[in-house]
């Protein structure tokens, strides 16, 4: 009988076992492979971006600008148009509804209306272009349709009326509501609430008829339709055998808490500052002097105390008068909410009416009217300078360039040939107010805005679908 034979150590079918289980299956490898390799693929693969809605709009030259000349007040017929490009060319006019054209000539020109007129230019005429009506010791710088104008100061009595215009310079109908406020708080006035304005036409209101009061008003002129350009007469008519004064009385951008109001004369007056409160807060306002050496608090006159939409007055008469008034060259109202004011200065022949200016980091220009002239620049957030030119009305330089250094806290009085008739500032390194006074026959001020040399193209592109 054989004898079994004993096992081989480590066995052919243990060994065989072992090396099986060292070696992972196909299956295996794909089990793992597959899901690194999908993770990987995954982490190559980026989102796409998502599209921008909206593009920022692009600057581009002027190629048309309108302006808005309103009709004469007794003896003011002239108009005076500039274009500080000093080109020359043809501007398009309606004056009322009858279309004309006028001959400009190296940046300047002149004619007289007594109606309305509205100012197109276009081309190298645009750049820059200004307009202004005076005569018979009366001015106003004539102004570009606006979505919103704040007129301070005005009148609805018997003694101090007012009439606020509204001129349509498109062919289109155009809508405004008109808020007024009193010194109680804002007044309900139906007929100035959606005022329809035909295209090319012009609507006005007597506020004497439309809103008697005898509080000094506030108005708010928003454009809710369409352009306007808007602009109030101011009318006092003291009692007894004195003739009724006449003057137009300046807009305000916006409310500021902080604001200069430039221009305040020389001669002795009565003078009397307007301030509105427009807000749903009490306001309190702190009056400060402005001269060429520094801003200063005049003595006896405390901070003004407004409630909320609500005008109020200050007699300015006792402060500005003698030597104090000779140094004073602009009136700085430091408050704690935004305000509005102006500035009534009344002889007994002559009315001159300021309003709080807007700052101006640029260019500013204006059509010089006829008489002496002079700028008040104040409100200087840092030191800076202002460089001005004037040109007569030959297009002839009369002021090649003058450089005025600007300090903070102090105003500089820049006086301009009687002759010129087209002036252009650059302020540079700073910002500031700037104003100017005209005399002729009586004071008129006229605050200068910023001016637009560049227009923004919208960015109109196909819709993402």
């Amino acid at each position: 009988m054989p004898e079994p034979t004993a096992p081989t150590p480590g066995g052919g079918r243990r060994r065989a076992a072992e090396t099986t289980s060292r070696r992972p299956s196909p299956l295996t490898i794909l089990a793992v492979a597959i899901p690194l390799l999908t993770v990987a693929a995954l982490a190559l693969v980026r989102p796409a971006a998502e599209p921008q809605a909206s593009h920022a709009p692009t600057d581009a030259p002027l190629d048309r600008v309108t302006t808005v000349c309103p009709a004469r007040l007794p003896g003011a017929d002239e108009v005076r148009f500039g274009s500080t490009g000093l080109a020359s060319g043809d501007l398009a006019l309606r004056v009322g509804r009858r279309e004309v054209t006028q001959p400009v000539t190296d940046g300047v020109a002149a004619r007289e209306e007594r109606r309305y007129v509205v100012v197109n230019g276009t081309g190298e005429l645009a750049e820059g272009l200004v307009a202004s009506r005076s005569g018979g010791g009366s001015a106003t710088d004539c102004d570009q349709p606006a979505p919103e104008r704040w007129f301070t100061g005005v009148g609805a009595s018997a003694e101090h009326t007012s009439t606020l215009t509204l001129i349509n310079p498109d062919r289109g109908p155009a809508v405004a509501d008109v808020t007024v406020w009193d010194g109680s708080g804002q007044v309900d006035v139906p007929a100035l609430r959606g005022v329809r304005v035909p295209g090319g036409r012009s609507t006005s209101f007597d506020l004497a008829k439309v809103v008697p009061n005898r509080d000094a008003l506030a108005l708010r002129v928003v454009v809710t339709r369409g352009r306007l350009a808007s602009s109030v007469v101011d009318v006092v008519d003291p009692v007894g055998r004195a003739r009724p004064l006449r003057e137009w009385l300046p807009s305000q951008a916006e409310p500021a808490a902080t604001s200069y109001v430039a221009g305040v004369g020389t001669s002795r007056a009565d003078r009397l500052l307007t301030l509105a409160n427009p807000g749903d807060s009490e306001v309190r306002v702190a009056l400060e002097l402005v001269s060429e050496e520094s801003e200063f608090a005049p003595e006896g006159v405390d901070e003004v105390t407004l409630a909320p939409a609500t005008v109020t007055e200050v007699d300015l008469t006792g402060v500005l008068r003698g030597r104090l008034l000779q140094g004073v060259q602009a009136l700085r109202l430091e408050a704690t909410g935004p305000v509005t004011a102006s500035l009534r200065t009344r002889t007994a022949g002559d009315l001159a009416l300021a309003a709080a200016g807007s700052a101006i980091d640029g260019d500013a220009a204006v059509a010089l009217p006829a008489g002496a002239k002079r700028f008040v620049v104040t409100g200087a957030t840092a030191p800076g300078l202002v460089t001005l030119r004037a040109w007569d009305e030959d297009g002839t330089a009369v002021v090649r360039e003058r450089r005025v250094e600007l300090d903070p806290a102090t105003a500089a009085r820049i006086k301009v040939p009687d002759d010129a008739a087209l002036a252009l500032l650059s302020v540079e390194r700073t910002s500031a107010v700037v104003s100017v006074e005209v005399d002729d026959r009586g004071l008129s001020v006229l605050p200068l805005p910023q001016l637009d040399t560049t227009s923004q193209v919208p960015d109109v592109r196909p819709a993402q679908r």
